[in-house]
């Protein structure tokens, strides 16, 4: 959540931003019907918030406050909030000048009550970020250019670390393995290329199953489905998908030239969309679907966007432009939603219900659900200077005005 007022905050799982438009669309095809409809009342839902028409709503009560450093790491991991701080090293043994090195004191706490879990200590970083997958959490640390260099995995009931990698681990929601990648630091920043040695690895042990070593450079996926897959687009353009759990080749094939990034091809469930350089006269880029077992070229369509910014609503594609959300029919590119109200929208990791929250000039929070409501209610209004603020499973954790204190609201169960 911003700081800045106006400022939206979108909570959706699987949705992050996209951008796309064109004249004509193709038809789009009706076996995800149920699925965009949800989709499509979740985006009118948005605009009806947009637009100011929720009602007055009672304030936010508090019901814990942790303490905090104004430099501490806070993630929210389910129905666990992890703050890590940095730590002093050691008096050196013997008065001498040299010392250990310094270390982060990682503590986990129950949400919505604010008691705390466990605590342990870890290497220090610039910044540590937890994420969860099953019973684990895994902590990811992070340089001062934002490149992951080490991945912890820590029993979410106990804080016992299971164990620790000196790389990157990538995930997806309910998949029992992962890869783990060495990010190198491209002309557009760090953490959108890997190279060197990509591991799939166990995430219950932290043991590899296979691996493979990328020539030059890559972009590294993980796709859940049945069964879960790998994906490694090479800066060449080739493209291999690769079954998780045995490293087999199960489909490649080469792209067109483009701009590879993690969110650029755009994964989904049965393939890929990848923005790229349009050839054709007259145009500037294009949208190309690809499908996921043989990286066959499915549909292609003009994308005259500035910017590309993925989401995956419900198996389809979505996101937005200046002009307004729209969404994807994967199976034709046919347009299957679209607003006009251009709403600025941010993902908020970590949440596990589909909520819409928007932060109001005057620091009220609107909320919608696009699973179940047929229309906004407001839930409440932050107490002023409230920021930094971070969803779970049943709580909203925000920083105070101090950054000294962070605030747990219990969430209304919509």
């Amino acid at each position: 959540m911003s700081d800045r007022p106006g400022e939206w905050v979108v909570i959706d799982l699987g949705t992050a931003h996209g951008t796309v438009e064109d004249d004509r669309a193709p038809t789009a095809r009706l076996r995800r019907r149920s699925k965009r409809r949800r989709l499509a009342v979740a985006a009118a839902l948005l605009v009806l918030v947009c637009g100011g028409a929720a009602t007055a709503s009672p304030p936010f009560r508090p019901t814990a406050a942790v303490p905090v450093e104004p430099g501490s790491s806070v993630s929210v991991a389910g129905d666990l909030l992890v703050v890590a701080d940095p730590a002093p090293s050691p008096a050196p043994a013997g008065g001498g000048s040299g010392g250990a090195a310094v270390l982060t004191e990682l503590r986990g706490y129950d949400l919505p009550a604010g008691t705390e879990r466990w605590r342990l200590r870890l290497p220090a970083a610039m910044s540590q970020y937890a994420t969860r997958v099953g019973d684990l959490v895994l902590v990811a640390s992070r340089d001062s250019i934002r490149r992951q260099t080490g991945t912890t995995a820590v029993d979410a009931g106990t804080g016992a670390v299971r164990w620790s990698r000196a790389d990157a681990v990538l995930t997806a929601p309910g998949v029992a393995a992962g890869l783990a990648v060495d990010e190198v630091r491209s002309a557009s920043g760090a953490g959108r290329r890997v190279s060197g040695r990509v591991d799939a690895i166990d995430l219950a042990t932290g043991r590899s199953l296979w691996h493979q070593r990328v020539p030059s450079t890559a972009v590294a996926h993980v796709l859940g489905g049945d069964p879960p897959v790998a994906v490694l687009v090479l800066d060449s353009g080739r493209t291999e998908v690769r079954d998780l759990a045995s490293g087999a080749l199960r489909g490649a094939g080469t792209l067109p030239p483009a701009d590879y990034a993690p969110d650029n091809p755009r994964l989904t469930e049965h393939g890929f969309v990848l923005r790229h350089p349009d050839i054709r006269p007259g145009r500037r880029s294009a949208l190309s679907a690809y499908d996921l077992d043989d990286v066959n070229l499915r549909w292609s369509r003009p994308d005259r966007a500035d910017e590309v910014e993925w989401a995956d609503c419900a198996g389809d594609l979505c996101g937005r432009t200046p002009d307004g959300i729209w969404t994807l029919d994967l199976d034709s590119g046919g347009q299957v939603f679209a607003t006009g109200d251009g709403l600025p929208w941010l993902p908020v990791r970590g949440s596990a219900d589909e909520l819409v929250l928007r932060l109001l000039p005057d620091e009220r929070v609107a909320v919608a659900d696009g699973g179940t409501s047929t229309t906004p209610r407001a839930i409440g209004t932050l107490p002023a200077g409230s920021r930094d603020c971070r969803v779970g499973d049943t709580a909203l954790v925000c920083r105070g005005a101090d950054g000294r204190q962070l605030a747990i609201f219990t969430l209304p169960r919509t």
